[in-house]
């Protein structure tokens, strides 16, 4: 995927670190678990990076590309505390999954942040083009964003057709108190 941004034209600029608890990983050998009870096959995963990309800004300042285009930096939590590139997440809380059953849903918690900060000014239009259950676009619209979602697969588009609406209507400390008791 990194490889096919770069040949778009697009420059890594960092990466973000989800931590959350809940991929695979730390499986026992298949058949020989009581034989092997402390080998675990490979280590437990407990982050997820995501990519953090942006057209060249060639000519013009980080400054001048936000005001021409509002874009070319991250949106920082308040004045005093920056977008950090470790965040802690937990699973999504399964009254988001009964809405979007999608294998890989991120919480609104999460995908809140991360879309807030993706428009550092607060307008653009955010791209999703592998929208699965449509968390990003449920979050944009919480926050008043534009957003485009794409999916390719026909089940999925149909969950997030469906699910969008009613993930962004979880308020914050719904969806908050949700991730503390899953």
């Amino acid at each position: 995927m990194y490889r096919g941004l770069r040949q778009a034209g697009l420059e890594k600029r960092g990466e973000i670190t989800r931590i959350v608890k809940t991929l695979r990983g730390g499986d026992r050998p298949k058949g020989a678990e009581g034989e092997f009870p402390e080998v675990s096959v490979m280590a437990r995963g407990h982050s997820e990076p995501w990519g953090i990309f942006r057209a060249p800004i060639s000519e013009r300042t980080v400054a001048e590309n936000l005001r021409v285009h509002g874009t070319g930096g991250l949106r920082r939590l308040s004045l005093h505390v920056p977008f950090s590139d470790v965040i802690a997440s937990s699973p999504a809380p399964r009254r988001e999954r009964a809405i979007a059953n999608h294998p890989s849903i991120k919480p609104q918690a999460f995908m809140r942040q991360v879309v807030r900060a993706s428009l550092p000014l607060g307008r653009g239009t955010v791209l999703d083009p592998f929208m699965g259950s449509g968390s990003t676009i449920a979050a944009a619209d919480f926050l008043g964003y534009n957003a485009i979602g794409l999916e390719r697969d026909a089940e999925f588009f149909a969950m997030a057709r469906s699910g969008i609406p009613r993930l962004a209507e979880f308020g914050v400390t719904d969806v908050q108190a949700e991730d503390e008791a899953a």
